[in-house]
């Protein structure tokens, strides 16, 4: 029995075109407030083996949940049924992860917003053979860093910011350090 890929997006929101850069979650129904669930991700686990044989728009679908593991589709028919690859990147978020599946509002997100987190709050590894993870930022946010790469995670200022919203893995690996376990 093959098992049904399962993802659970809050009955306020909706995926719609951004009219700026493709596909978003918009709030589209009363206030969301801070902590509360927005999606339940879901997909395939894949190895970092399993995500270096993705090819074309599926190579940037997976997320990270832990060293060498991600959850993300396998075929480009998945993505219908996985709304977690519609959250688009801000360098100003309102949205943040609590363990590795759940993401949440990191703050009151009201009608007509958004959702979106900083790609800070997931991406580190590199998978073996791919060059590093860079991606030209154009957020538009005054606190826009300009460039997004796999060690923003690093950032001071942004662990300040986002304390308690990254994703489980890096969350441990900051707190880790903080404590000199790093």
């Amino acid at each position: 029995m093959k098992p049904e890929l399962f993802s659970w997006m809050n009955p306020k929101l909706e995926v719609r075109d951004t009219k700026r850069y493709g596909t978003g979650i918009f709030v589209t129904e009363g206030l969301v407030e801070q902590d509360e669930i927005l999606l339940v991700m879901g997909g395939y686990i894949l190895t970092t083996h399993d995500e270096s044989k993705l090819n074309g728009s599926l190579a940037d679908k997976p997320i990270e949940i832990a060293d060498g593991f991600s959850i993300g589709p396998r075929r480009v028919s998945d993505l219908q049924r996985m709304p977690q690859h519609y959250v688009n990147h801000s360098c100003d978020p309102n949205a943040g992860f609590r363990g590795q599946i759940f993401l949440v509002a990191m703050r009151p997100i009201r009608t007509g917003e958004e959702v979106c987190y900083d790609y800070a709050m997931v991406i580190r590894g590199v998978i073996p053979g791919a060059p590093a993870f860079s991606l030209r930022c154009s957020c538009g946010a005054k606190l826009c860093r300009g460039t997004i790469t796999a060690d923003d995670w690093k950032n001071q200022a942004l662990q300040t910011r986002y304390a308690g919203y990254f994703q489980w893995f890096l969350q441990e690996k900051i707190e880790s350090a903080s404590h000199g376990k790093s």
